[in-house]
């Protein structure tokens, strides 16, 4: 019993078909140039023709006229003066027009059944018995003989004037001939090549469509990866047998075991910020108790300790809650409670969670509303004071050193709230500017490299989810300027401030 297995066809490689694709184009374009270079040959035949075969045959019934002219004269002269000289000329022209004759190949040229051939026969034998009546001394007898042949010399001379005539018409016809057929070749070749040039550009945008179309589907695909959203949805070509099928396979796989670590990242930071609550929660309630002095009166320096514990577990709190935020938003869990909002309650209640840190720092705090800006805003009012605001003004605070300012001001204009949050701290370096609302990301070292590099990411999210827009205007050492947009479509402003 015989196993018969399935042939497996050959994979048709993206060189093979671009080398198909060229063979095919040159064969599309040599069809036209093959069929010209034989209407070009039967030009050249026809060339050759005009040049050989007529020209020649011109020459000889010139020649055969000449011949004939000269045999006339000869004869009358040699009949008056009986010169052996004359007499031999007489032959010799005679004997040039039988020549002349076969070189002008008139049976060629449809004149065979002229009578010229029979009436330079004639001549001949008139010849020799002008001869003979010469050399008898009967010159009177050779006048009257050679006034009766004298017709044969005009039958002569028609019978060429119709042999030229014949390779005139020949000669015209084959003129026209080779007109004829340049022309239909040049339409030919014309049409052929125009016809080439389509199927070639129909053939060559096909195998372009074939190449390039898997791979801007997969640079599609490339582009939503690297902004980390793994799920592409974008139809890339895993079935093809070549090394555009290959690649996407490749790169299919790639993007499943990312999406799959991405997975368990999100399940570990999850399931990690959830753990840390607990014992962050139980430091600082302990730590809380303490400074109450519910375990007793505090010496100066432990009160202190104990104070740089709370901050410290402030400070994992944040943290923690940042981390539970950014997992949210990488799982497409992170929502908005959004309702109306009032500018100054969002400003107030912004002012109230700084005002002591700013005194503590001895850093002027201010915060200022133009005129301009809305009285209202849609949106969620807990995240834009905690995620961005509070994000924007825990990095100012933190940046800038004692004596220092953060301003916080709102303003209206056409995009929407503007709301700008500056400093006059360490400033950012203008080669992390393009990246510093990235996660994790932290610009430099020293004092900007502290915390988790995620407060930033979280507001652009935030802004991002309201329809809005945040940028940073920077130059070290000279502060920083951050820009909230935020639109306010269908809202109106207050009436007492626009």
């Amino acid at each position: 019993m015989s196993d018969h297995s399935p042939i497996s066809l050959p994979a048709l490689t993206v060189r093979r078909q671009l080398l198909f694709s060229l063979f095919a184009v040159a064969l599309l374009l040599a069809g036209p140039a093959i069929y010209s270079i034989g209407r070009l040959q039967a030009v050249r035949d026809i060339a050759f023709e005009l040049h050989d075969r007529h020209a020649a045959s011109r020459v000889a019934v010139g020649e055969l006229r000449a011949a004939l002219a000269e045999a006339d004269r000869l004869q009358r002269s040699y009949i008056v003066t009986g010169d052996s000289a004359t007499r031999a000329q007489m032959l010799e022209a005679l004997a040039e027009t039988r020549a002349s004759y076969r070189r002008s190949a008139a049976p060629e040229y449809g004149v065979s059944d002229l009578s010229i051939g029979r009436t330079l026969n004639e001549l001949d034998v008139a010849a020799y018995r002008i001869d003979e009546l010469v050399q008898n001394g009967a010159a009177a007898e050779a006048t009257d003989y050679f006034r009766e042949i004298r017709h044969l010399y005009g039958d002569a001379d028609e019978a060429v004037d119709a042999m030229a005539g014949a390779i005139d018409r020949q000669s015209a016809e084959a003129t026209m001939r080779a007109e004829t057929i340049a022309a239909a070749a040049v339409t030919s070749a014309l049409i052929a090549l125009v016809g080439a040039l389509a199927i070639a550009l129909i053939l060559g945008f096909g195998m372009t469509q074939l190449v390039t179309r898997p791979i801007e589907r997969l640079r599609y695909a490339m582009s939503r990866v690297a902004e980390g959203d793994f799920d592409t949805g974008a139809p890339i070509e895993v079935s093809r047998r070549d090394e555009l099928g290959d690649l996407a396979r490749s790169f299919e796989s790639m993007t499943d075991q990312l999406a799959e670590l991405n997975r368990l990242k999100a399940e570990f930071v999850s399931k990690t910020s959830h753990n840390l609550k607990t014992p962050i929660n139980v430091i600082g309630g302990y730590t809380e108790m303490l400074d109450e002095g519910l375990f007793g009166e505090l010496e100066e320096n432990q009160a202190e300790a104990v104070r740089g514990i709370r901050e410290q577990v402030e400070a994992l709190e944040t943290q923690v809650r940042q981390l539970v935020d950014l997992s949210r938003m990488e799982a497409h869990a992170f929502t908005l409670r959004e309702h109306q909002v009032y500018l100054a309650d969002l400003l107030l209640g912004v002012q109230r969670s700084f005002e002591a840190l700013a005194k503590q720092k001895e850093i002027h705090f201010e915060i200022s509303t133009d005129p301009s800006a809305p009285a209202t805003i849609f949106g969620d009012e807990d995240r834009l004071r905690n995620e961005v605001l509070g994000n924007l003004l825990a990095n100012a605070f933190k940046f800038t050193e004692a004596g220092g300012s953060v301003s916080v001001q709102a303003t209206g204009s056409p995009e929407g709230l503007v709301i700008e949050v500056s400093d006059t701290g360490l400033g950012i370096e203008e080669a992390y500017l393009e990246r510093i609302f990235d996660s994790y990301y932290q610009t430099g070292n020293g004092k900007r490299a502290a915390g988790s590099g995620l407060g930033l990411a979280i507001a652009k999210e935030v802004v991002s989810r309201h329809g809005g827009d945040i940028t940073v205007s920077s130059a070290e050492g000279e502060g920083a300027t951050f820009h909230v947009v935020l639109p306010v479509a269908g809202n109106e402003t207050d009436p007492q401030t626009g």
